[in-house]
């Protein structure tokens, strides 16, 4: 495994020995040896040499990461996994036909200005001086807030 440094090793797992608060902070129930997301990556493909990204939507009965890929897992959540709900959920319709095209556009503007834009940002070499106090333009232009 490649030598790597505090901040290249990806998400971390809480160890078994740790009593952290919280009803999700758990060891990896798969992978209870694993201390980082980084050991999963190592796993699939011991050269590995690109970052340890989450989320990660793993098989278990594969040993395999499916994809890291936030917009894919999303769109994959929509159908994907019915065969595995149990009935009264499987007539619940993430994507209705007749909004899927506002759907994908939301999330194609969420994607680019907002989830991609805080990954670029941890790729900057200059911080800009704070802004004066004031008023801030809106995250969401004034088109974007109208109900259908």
């Amino acid at each position: 495994m490649p030598k790597l440094t505090g901040i290249t090793l990806g998400w971390r797992f809480a160890t078994p020995d740790e009593h952290i608060p919280g009803e999700s902070v758990t060891p990896d129930p798969v992978h209870q040896n694993f201390t980082h997301l980084r050991d999963i990556y190592f796993e699939q493909n011991p050269d590995f040499t690109g970052r340890f990204t989450v989320p990660t939507l793993y098989d278990k009965r594969t040993n395999r990461i499916v994809n890291n890929e936030s917009s894919e897992i999303i769109r994959m959540l929509y159908h994907e996994f019915d065969d595995l709900l149990e009935e009264p959920y499987k007539s619940v319709d993430l994507l209705p036909k007749k909004l899927e095209k506002d759907i994908d556009e939301l999330n194609e503007w969420v994607y680019n200005d907002i989830n991609n834009g805080v990954y670029k940002s941890g790729f900057a070499t200059y911080v800009p001086p704070p802004r004066p106090s004031g008023p801030r333009p809106p995250l969401l232009p004034a088109t974007k807030l109208t109900a259908p």
